[in-house]
């Protein structure tokens, strides 16, 4: 489930919504400086640091979301840098890894042929992004993309795989991809990893969350399996303190937060009001959880959520008239997010960069 289809299907529901109520924010709020990205129309959907740098991936907008250049922007102390990109029709860049500064990676979606997408993986070397062939599968999508601790890349997102559209999990090293996908047969696309090492990996579904042991992915009993509960991003201080957050469908549309212990996952309270949340980084261990509330009826907004106490609270987030967040990641000297933002509901959106020390 890609973050920008998730905001064109909500766009349609907010007509019905209720104004989110005010929470008070917590100590160390954060203070946003928006960067200048000079790309409009365009989007955001990603952004990663590491050794390798700051990079944000999206999409340049040709016509709405339908026909779209992948976008792939470095952030080189002072401004974002644009870097050429080796697809040139009709693709875009859902999550991007940084290791080193030769082991960059970004995935998405070829819709070269709209009719028969393909699984798109692009590859950093320290100079230019180069194509790396996909599995071979008829059709397919990445939706999400992180280097494990041994510094190969992991990929998860759907496939045609025997005439069935499933979730898909792969692992490319040496190489070569390794398909990861027993346990996976009945299951609906794969939206985020977090691999923890090659026999400990967790999962978000269309339909649940999946637990990997090396051999198999098992589906855990803590989320249900009807889609009512859609985790869209997750984040891991180890293998006792993960983080994820996503959206319900159990009562209207609204946010959804759990965290894992080592034993067992937790839902955790959030604020009331119709909200979604994409993604959530770790600084100093706590959450910094990022997305979009709809403050009135019609418009969605930038949101930003921190743990106070036992509970994530609304914080102050990035200021635009109108749009959301879909990335969030921390460097060692602040906190980065990235999505879209736009003057009115009527303008077309630009590229959000910001960060907070």
């Amino acid at each position: 489930m890609r973050k920008a289809s998730i905001l064109v299907a909500l766009t349609a529901a907010v007509l019905t919504a209720a104004p989110a109520a005010a929470q008070p924010a917590p100590d160390g709020s954060l203070r946003w400086t928006t960067t200048a990205t000079d790309r409009q129309p365009a989007t955001f959907n990603d952004v990663a640091t590491g050794a390798g740098g700051t990079w944000a991936v999206g999409g340049d907008q040709k016509q709405d979301f339908r026909d779209q250049r992948p976008l792939a922007m470095r952030w080189d102390g002072k401004t974002w840098k644009a870097t050429a990109q080796p697809v040139t029709t009709n693709a875009t860049l859902e999550s991007v890894a940084v290791g080193t500064a030769k082991n960059v990676w970004a995935v998405g979606e070829d819709r070269a042929n709209p009719d028969k997408p393909k699984p798109l993986a692009l590859h950093w070397n320290g100079t230019k992004w180069q194509v790396v062939k996909p599995p071979a599968v008829p059709t397919g999508s990445f939706d999400d993309v992180v280097i494990a601790p041994d510094a190969s890349a992991w990929v998860t997102g759907w496939a045609n795989v025997a005439g069935k559209e499933r979730a898909v999990v792969y692992r490319y090293a040496a190489g070569k991809w390794q398909a990861l996908n027993a346990g996976l047969e009945v299951s609906v696309n794969g939206n985020v990893l977090t691999v923890l090492s090659a026999k400990n990996a967790w999962l978000g579904l269309n339909a649940g969350l999946a637990h990997f042991d090396g051999k198999r992915w098992t589906l855990v009993k803590d989320l249900p399996t009807d889609g009512s509960r859609i985790p869209t991003g997750m984040a891991a201080a180890g293998p006792k303190n993960i983080w994820l957050v996503g959206v319900q469908y159990t009562s209207g549309i609204a946010p959804l937060a759990m965290h894992y212990n080592g034993t067992k996952w937790t839902e955790v309270a959030v604020p009331a009001g119709m909200a979604q949340l994409y993604d959530v980084a770790l600084r100093n261990n706590r959450p910094v959880v990022v997305g979009e509330r709809f403050a009135d009826n019609q418009t969605a907004t930038p949101y930003v959520l921190q743990l106070s106490g036992s509970k994530l609270v609304a914080a102050p987030a990035p200021k635009a008239a109108t749009g959301t967040l879909t990335g969030v990641a921390v460097a060692k000297d602040r906190v980065w997010t990235v999505g879209m933002s736009a003057a009115s509901a009527q303008d077309p959106f630009a590229a959000l960069a910001a960060f907070s020390r």
